[in-house]
């Protein structure tokens, strides 16, 4: 008997509606991809050189801690030679006379400048680079009614998709990750100083009349039952248990980016000046 040929089945033409219009969702979300990785990316490499170009070198908290130490002879004041080491961070204010500081946490993305509009726009660099062109990313600044020589003051950073600015600032819900990454250091134009962590917690926004706690109320200056109240509201917020806590008047600062567990949540790491 014979072999009967068997016949090419045509596909169907629905078969290329359909591999079309995936090809269209990968290259719409690939382009989406690059449209914010990219400027991100290129945003990042322009805070790499304004550092590189003031000349400003890595330090650890351990050597500003050091610095800062006693000598034998019982004297503690070294704040001349600490202060002499942040020349090159002294020299970005003849760029931008709103910077204050250079943040950074070792071992982190977190290295970043820390500027300081005026109080008629608190938030300027929002999305402003150091230039104060438009950005994407912002730069981080300090909030409101506070600066870097309050008794609690806030410094804001976006929580980018790629990492960079605080994206990595929930990484301090893990108390060993805290445990590694206690100390930070933020060198202001006029001294390099160095944070601990004392505590992490999710919060959110809150209406102008509310009474509950708000870290980004609670800066400026302080009395002593005003920094114990904010004291007991962050311990008791906390994600994680550390054995550290400021005592007054030991100046905090709050690191504060975005955060995606409910409507206007953010995120917020506390830390107290121990150099």
């Amino acid at each position: 008997m014979p072999q009967m040929k068997r016949k090419k089945l045509k596909t169907p033409v629905i078969y290329y509606v359909f591999a079309g219009i995936l090809l269209l969702i990968l290259a719409f979300a690939g382009y989406q991809a690059l449209k914010i990785y990219l400027p991100q990316s290129e945003e990042s490499k322009g805070f790499e050189s304004i550092k590189e170009e003031a000349g400003i070198k890595d330090i650890s908290a351990q050597e500003i801690i050091g610095s800062t130490e006693p000598s034998q002879s019982g004297e503690t004041d070294n704040k001349t030679e600490n202060a002499a080491d942040n020349t090159p961070v002294l020299t970005l204010t003849q760029k931008n006379s709103d910077f204050v500081g250079w943040l950074s946490i070792e071992d982190t993305v977190i290295d970043y400048p820390v500027m300081k509009s005026d109080e008629s726009d608190p938030e300027f660099y929002l999305h402003r680079d150091f230039d104060k062109n438009y950005s994407y990313s912002g730069t981080l600044f300090i909030g409101e009614g506070c600066d870097a020589d309050s008794d609690a003051f806030v410094i804001y950073g976006h929580n980018m998709n790629s990492g960079s600015m605080f994206g990595s600032l929930d990484s301090y819900k893990s108390g060993s990750f805290a445990l590694e990454h206690k100390d930070i250091v933020f060198r202001t134009v006029k001294e390099n100083r160095v944070y601990r962590v004392f505590a992490a917690f999710q919060t959110k926004l809150l209406p102008e009349d509310s009474k509950e706690f708000a870290y980004y109320r609670s800066v400026g200056e302080l009395s002593k039952d005003e920094y114990e109240g904010v004291l007991e509201n962050v311990r008791n917020m906390s994600l994680i248990s550390l054995n550290e806590a400021p005592k007054y008047p030991e100046q905090i600062m709050f690191l504060s980016t975005c955060y995606y567990h409910t409507d206007e949540g953010r995120f917020v790491v506390a830390a107290y000046r121990i150099a």
